[in-house]
């Protein structure tokens, strides 16, 4: 009888966690609070609102494909032995402070940082580090909730609603990310480091293998590794580094799923992080994580469907394109990506430098507006 799976969050990551991994022959089960959620639509049993009590009675195993999941699903999953990843990442992952605190507490190296409980911390944070990042705790993520203090004049861009969370300003040479499958029984396979890069904080494409030194990159891996061996984790894992101009690495955050710097194992790996991660929550023997051939993604963000932009695209040889289906176009929304392969680095990033012309043109400030301007 076919394994089930159920998935709590119904986005592109457990779409296409479902397309890469059906051919294992599992049942998959989504749960989203939003019926047209992607994955729903390939999902062989779709749950909303309050079903994800069925859902998570008939599954074998429970994972999420997004932190911010129905915390009732995810207690009762594990309350039943059923959930994969553990709870605790979630718990940390949904708060900022919580996640900074005990990577410093565990001794993972971090960027410093402080916790702003009232008027007089925001000021005592840029007279202790000059250039401050302020943070929302919760709801942050791609660049939104992030405010930037260069100078004095800029502290009146930092919202008065505590606490917040104020990292010291890091001077970033590169930023690049682990992703990591780990089993139950402890085995550690990673992929390759991936470089990426953002613009108005959020990603827009990334390369693999990344090129940075190689010890640079082992220790990454190391703390990654280590990261993962922590949380007790079963599954894929992607922890995302600052690089320093004087060669420190930084733990920038994580990511307790399948993680859209790894996407280019679609193309680039022998087995990719989604599938990998099924077999990892499924107790399945681990994918090899081998690169096949230089890698690279582009994000598709905040443009409509465009199917002669997809010829277009698909006329550049190691093109591949995913397209989410989503209901709604808006600016910065994740729609799609086009996944690139090449023989070497150097002609990777000349396929996509031609990919981001044919996507955005001269418009991306249209597409990928700043967070203040959405």
């Amino acid at each position: 009888m076919s394994r089930v799976l159920g998935i709590l969050g119904g986005g592109q990551l457990g779409l296409m966690m479902i397309l890469e991994s059906r051919k294992l022959g599992i049942k998959f089960l989504v749960h989203d609070e939003d019926p047209e959620a992607p994955a729903l639509g390939v999902a062989d049993g779709k749950y909303v609102g309050n079903s994800w009590r069925e859902l998570v009675h008939k599954s074998d195993v429970v994972t999420f494909e997004f932190e911010h999941v129905n915390p009732n699903a995810v207690s009762t999953a594990e309350s039943l032995g059923k959930l994969r990843p553990n709870s605790l990442t979630i718990w940390l992952k949904q708060d900022k402070i919580r996640e900074k605190v005990f990577l410093r507490d565990n001794g993972f190296p971090v960027p410093n940082f402080m916790i702003i409980n009232g008027p007089e911390d925001v000021d005592r944070a840029f007279e202790q580090f000059g250039r401050v990042v302020f943070k929302e705790p919760q709801g942050a993520y791609d660049g939104r909730g992030q405010y930037y203090v260069m100078k004095r004049e800029d502290l009146s861009k930092v919202p008065r609603k505590f606490p917040l969370l104020a990292e010291e300003f890091v001077d970033i040479r590169k930023e690049v990310s682990v992703v990591l499958v780990r089993s139950s029984s402890g085995e550690v396979l990673t992929y390759p480091v991936t470089e990426n890069y953002h613009y108005n904080g959020i990603l827009l494409y990334s390369i693999a293998p990344a090129e940075v030194d190689e010890e640079v990159a082992n220790k990454a891996r190391e703390i990654a590794v280590r990261l993962a061996n922590a949380l007790n984790y079963v599954g894929v894992l992607t922890v995302e580094f600052f690089i320093t101009r004087e060669g420190d690495v930084l733990i920038n955050e994580f990511a307790p799923r399948v993680h859209n710097s790894g996407h280019w194992t679609l193309m680039g790996a022998a087995v990719s992080q989604f599938e990998n991660h099924v077999r990892a929550v499924l107790d399945m023997p681990l994918g090899p994580t081998t690169l096949l051939r230089p890698s690279g993604i582009v994000n598709m963000l905040g443009v409509p469907y465009d199917e002669e932009v997809i010829k277009r695209v698909l006329a550049i040889p190691g093109t591949s394109v995913w397209w989410y289906g989503k209901a709604r176009v808006r600016p910065r929304r994740k729609m799609g990506h086009i996944n690139i392969v090449a023989d070497t680095t150097n002609e990777l990033r000349k396929r996509i430098n031609e990919v981001l012309g044919i996507v955005y043109g001269n418009e991306i400030d249209k597409y990928v507006p700043p967070w203040s301007s959405v």
